[in-house]
């Protein structure tokens, strides 16, 4: 049996990767030219969310008259003590400083807690960006605190204030989960769209990191870790005696929308963008891409299905695929904007999966079969969450292929496309036997009920028996056992039982070629009965469908009979990432759940 990705990732690592060259530098700057350049930049600036904290409180110390003295006293109390807290800062005296920035918000709290200020208004809206920003910098320095894992109470001074601090035993998270936080508000991005929702409470880049004693929970999160979204609440204060006793949690808000604050609902404010800018900072998709296409070798050591977030049994998998030349960055927007849909974060978990795109579609398909069935085993090994009852899943391009195989009748219909003679009777041995079946004989994922194609081939793209992308694929570097396989190269006493020549090389080049035997399999197996498949695909704004391309793929390639739906956008061949498409895509997750 063929070793997982996640089994290579445990035994190798990418850091045990032999080095390997890529495309040259003229092929390089070709495809460049060709994609649009898209590098991730991200700064965090701690000051910023202090800044914004002061601003506010300066603001509120202007109001007059009653009953907004009570505010104006907190604005220029709360405005000392942000100005004490950036001092301590600046010194280093980070405990000192986090007891000011906890007292600022427990201040803030109290007042919202009574209601005094009239709903929706300026001085409502500048009380509560004092408390997000000051619990927010609390948040960052005491998760940076190692004296927040010992056991007993936490206590800090803020002002001349004794204050106990305790995590609510509602919280989402315990107290050890994250190993950093980086407030949202911090973080200056560029070449990803915001998404946030204003309201009460500290956003919270919450940050888990990979590390050796965390090997099997870790297995299905990115090699750089855990990023996902958190918002710190503080849910209680009460006072007994000299001490502040205040109650805090750390909440999932893909899943909460409110929380009661006093007589008062309020929206939980969220940044559902900020973990994705945090992670990708520094890459670049076309590059990233490139490297996966031309470092097989390597890119296989990371390859596998990542959660982006913590593993939900209640919720539905929504899997999203990349396509050839590519890398899961491509979702980075489409990700934040459905989860800052309530109604679709409370039902759908996001994860996508990535592989080497130079891989022969078959081998990248059996890699993400087993990658199913070893999540699968780690989060749901009874077989009863939606993981294994009730998942979506969707593909850009080559991606879209893959999704075909999840949900395709394959039979015999793929072997018969190597072979006019049954695998049984072929003369090879039981391991190479048992390998071939692994590849060419598969069912149809029972999980996956519904397919979304984001500008698919399933016909073959014309492009790819282009002397240029000839030239591209010769230059990818295939494991042996790849090449091995997937071309056919076993005794050649035996050459004459497959229809594929042994020695040549067979990447996804050839996969996507028309006529090529994945894809003149699938284009003749049928739907496994029940399931729904949508298609999305551009015309590059010409209107001139059925006679249409994308610049990649023809129309006659990417149609599907049966489909729910068909949408035509005015965009090349990156469909998905039109507005009318991530609009589509949204309006299917929420029939999909029934909303």
């Amino acid at each position: 049996m063929k070793q997982t990705a996640a089994t290579l990732r445990r035994q190798h690592g990418a850091a045990g990767a032999k080095n390997r060259r890529a495309a040259s530098f003229g092929v390089a700057i070709l495809f460049l030219f060709l994609s649009s350049c898209s590098t991730v930049k991200v700064k965090t600036n701690s000051n910023l969310v202090s800044k914004a904290g002061l601003e506010s409180a300066q603001l509120l110390g202007k109001l007059a008259g009653a009953p907004l003295a009570v505010i104006s006293e907190f604005g220029h109390s709360s405005a000392a003590l942000l100005e004490s807290a950036r001092k301590h800062e600046n010194l280093g005296r980070h405990h000192d400083a986090a007891g000011d920035y906890l007292k600022a918000a427990v201040d803030a709290h109290v007042l919202l807690a009574k209601g005094i200020e009239t709903r929706g208004s300026d001085a409502e809206k500048a009380l509560i960006e004092v408390h997000n920003t000051a619990l927010a910098r609390f948040a960052e320095l005491w998760v940076a605190d190692p004296r927040r894992l010992e056991a007993g109470p936490y206590h800090l001074i803020g002002g001349s204030e004794d204050l106990q601090i305790e995590l609510s035993e509602k919280s989402t998270y315990h107290r050890g989960y994250f190993d950093r936080f980086v407030a949202a508000k911090a973080v200056q991005e560029e070449g990803i769209v915001r998404k946030i929702r204003d309201g009460y409470g500290a956003p919270i880049v919450g940050i888990r990191e990979q590390k050796p004693e965390r090997a099997a929970e870790m297995e299905f999160y990115p090699p750089r870790g855990l990023y996902t979204a958190v918002t710190v609440t503080m849910d209680n204060v009460r006072k007994s005696g000299d001490v502040t006793y205040v109650t805090f949690s750390m909440r999932n808000p893909m899943v909460e929308e409110t929380i009661a604050i006093g007589s008062r609902r309020l929206l939980l404010a969220a940044d559902y963008s900020a973990p994705m800018a945090v992670i990708l900072k520094g890459r670049n998709e076309v590059l990233s891409g490139l490297a996966g296409f031309f470092k097989a070798e390597e890119r296989i050591a990371q390859s596998g299905v990542y959660l982006t977030e913590p593993y939900d049994p209640g919720r539905i998998p929504v899997l999203l695929i990349h396509g050839l030349i590519s890398v899961p960055m491509i979702w980075r927007d489409i990700i934040p904007e459905m989860i800052s849909d309530p109604e679709i974060s409370k039902r759908y978990q996001f994860m996508v999966f990535t592989y080497p795109s130079s891989y022969p579609l078959v081998e990248s398909a059996a890699l993400l079969r087993s990658e199913l069935a070893a999540l699968r085993a780690r989060h749901d090994p009874e077989g009863n969450d939606p993981l294994s009852t009730n998942m979506v899943v969707a593909g850009h391009s080559m991606g879209g292929m893959l999704t075909h195989t999840l949900v395709a009748d394959i039979g015999d219909n793929l072997w018969k496309q190597f072979s006019d003679t049954p695998l049984d009777e072929v003369p090879i041995s039981e391991a190479q036997r048992e390998d071939l079946r692994e590849l060419v004989y598969f069912e149809p994922d029972p999980a996956v009920r519904r397919a979304v194609y984001f500008s698919a081939p399933h016909r073959g793209a014309d492009m790819a028996t282009k002397d240029i992308a000839g030239t591209i694929a010769k230059m990818a570097k295939l494991p042996l056992e790849v090449m091995r396989v997937s071309a056919g190269l076993l005794d050649s006493r035996v050459n004459e039982y497959f229809k594929i020549p042994i020695g040549k090389k067979y990447t996804s080049r050839e996969s996507l070629e028309p006529g090529s035997p994945m894809v003149a399999a699938m284009d003749i197996s049928p739907y496994k009965k029940g399931v729904i498949y949508h298609s999305v695909m551009g015309d590059r704004g010409k209107g001139d469908t059925p006679n249409s391309s994308d610049g990649v793929v023809e129309y006659w390639s990417s149609r599907q009979d049966g489909a729910a739906s068909e949408l035509i956008v005015p965009t090349d061949h990156g469909s998905y990432k039109h507005p009318r498409a991530i609009e589509e895509f949204r309006r299917i997750l929420r029939v999909h759940a029934g909303i």
